[in-house]
């Protein structure tokens, strides 16, 4: 009997056996831990965003809360300075008296009872600017002298004396006033109450 014919290259070859079911098993336990491992790393970063976001959060919000803390405050008002003692005197020379006195340098002029001698003679005026009447006398006056004497009105002895009257409110009265002696009148001082009452005092111009 003949051969049937053999193929021009020889005898087919063997299959190839397929990977066994171990090696199988293996590959897909690795690429398991291999997924679990980037879930774990991807969690941590995750987690270290969050808490780092979180803080910077928190830290704003408490600054937030420390500038309006700041705003909320009222201003403290500057305290008021203690007036100086030159200031307080202006204010007191201010207000004003209910008798207004000038004096004014005047040349002696010998009068009705002149009885010789030197004289010191000032023009006074005297003006009420209360709400009472007021009396003027001669006698109410002193003159006080550059050393700080001070000088009582001789009667008569100078002309154009100041008259002895009575001054309503808003009336004024005028004239001279003499000591005897020869002196610089530094002032002139009015008591309409023999001084018992207030002084009122005039620096001599």
């Amino acid at each position: 009997m003949a051969q049937p014919p053999q193929p021009p290259y020889g005898p087919p070859a063997p299959p190839k056996q397929g990977m066994s079911t171990g090696k199988k098993i293996g590959l897909g336990c690795g690429g398991c831990l291999a997924v679990l491992v980037v879930l774990f790393l991807f969690a941590g970063c995750v987690a270290v965003l969050s808490s780092g976001g979180s803080g910077d959060s928190a830290t704003t919000r408490e600054e937030s809360t420390q500038e309006e803390a700041v705003q909320e405050e009222p201003a403290e008002e500057p305290a008021e300075e203690p007036a100086a003692e030159g200031e307080e005197a202006e204010e007191e020379a201010e207000e004003p008296q209910d008798v207004v006195l000038t004096a004014e340098a005047a040349e002696y002029e010998p009068g009705v009872l002149d009885s010789g001698g030197d004289h010191t003679s000032v023009y006074v005026t005297v003006e009420n600017n209360g709400d009472e009447d007021i009396d003027v006398n001669p006698l109410y006056f002193e003159i006080v002298a550059d050393d700080g004497t001070k000088k009582n009105v001789s009667l008569m002895a100078g002309q154009g004396q100041i008259d002895a009257v009575t001054l309503s409110p808003g009336q004024r009265a005028e004239g001279t006033i003499t000591a005897e002696g020869a002196f610089t009148a530094a002032s002139v001082e009015f008591n309409d109450s023999f001084g018992l009452g207030e002084t009122y005092t005039a620096e001599v111009r």
